[in-house]
């Protein structure tokens, strides 16, 4: 791929990340705008586009696609569990960061980067690929994610309940795959409107990211040199380990691209959220976010320059 082209599709996600950083600091939005927006992004216009991306003409290659990512998905994070158990105890990391150091070594941020960066690069088509991908996402941050961050707080009493699996972006994936499988194409006005409500969660995810940042602290990162390590790992070792793996089993440019470019995102967003909830460090745990997210704006057009 053209490195020029990438840069600028990657540098205007990040203009308008800064736009809404700037917007926080500037009082234009808040903790309760935030959430809105948030709510608004998670609930409504990610699903519609998850839907949208999934409106592709029926084929067997596509069925069989499907089966091959979530399969990749499954052993990239078995890989990636096994690693997030054993490089932290290699490298001896303080028990009050350990949990979230594993946590953000294993999640990447799908939901509010990884969607739009993949349409960025891939288009329509890697965004379907990217929709199967990430099936997996959500049973796994809520059971074995919530397991990794009590290890920072034995008192954690945060609760896993069946609600938290089935959330509007995982419904929109099986209602999208539905309509895929059985060839169903949505009625022009419904689909043209559902494109219009997808249409809003490139620029609203950023705006949300940079507001999320804006609220954090960074007066002390620049002290622990272990969040410049998570981030090299999440945003460089990771998304090199999966893309060498996979090279060895495929050339498919989207079964090969997606999964790398999902990997070389920064820490999830709920990264921070969830360390809240189970009393893991939340502070250490923003930090990591607030870091690997600004360092992404190099690393992934470089990773996919090299490597896509």
């Amino acid at each position: 791929m053209d490195f020029y082209a990438v840069f600028l599709q990657i540098m205007v996600l990040f203009i308008v990340l800064v736009v809404g950083f700037v917007a926080r600091r500037l009082q234009v939005l808040n903790d309760v705008i935030t959430r809105g927006l948030s709510g608004i992004l998670l609930n409504l216009a990610m699903p519609a586009l998850i839907i949208d991306s999934l409106q592709q003409t029926f084929s067997d290659e596509l069925l069989r696609h499907s089966a091959v990512i979530i399969v990749i998905a499954l052993l990239v994070y078995a890989a990636l569990a096994v690693a997030a158990l054993v490089v932290p105890r290699m490298l001896r990391i303080p028990r009050q960061e350990l949990g979230v150091f594993r946590f953000a070594l294993l999640f990447s941020n799908v939901g509010f980067m990884g969607y739009p960066v993949v349409l960025a690069v891939f288009g329509q088509e890697g965004l379907f690929y990217a929709a199967v991908y990430n099936l997996p996402f959500n049973l796994l941050v809520f059971t074995l994610g919530v397991a990794l961050l009590k290890v920072s707080d034995n008192t954690a009493a945060y609760r896993v309940t069946w609600q938290l699996f089935v959330s509007p972006a995982v419904v929109a994936v099986v209602i999208g795959f539905v309509l895929f499988a059985f060839s169903i194409a949505l009625p022009i006005p419904l689909l043209l409107a559902v494109r219009q409500i997808g249409g809003v969660t490139t620029p609203l995810s950023m705006i949300v990211v940079g507001s999320l940042l804006a609220a954090i602290n960074g007066s002390r990162w620049l002290a622990n040199g272990r969040i410049y390590f998570i981030s090299l790992l999440r945003l460089v070792l990771v998304p090199l380990a999966v893309w060498f793996s996979l090279r060895l089993f495929t050339s498919h440019s989207l079964l090969l691209g997606v999964p790398t470019l999902i990997a070389a995102m920064p820490a999830a967003a709920n990264t921070a959220i969830l360390a809240d909830e189970c009393n893991a460090n939340p502070a250490f745990a923003a930090q990591v976010v607030f870091v690997s997210t600004l360092l992404s704006a190099l690393t992934i057009p470089l990773l996919v320059y090299f490597l896509l």
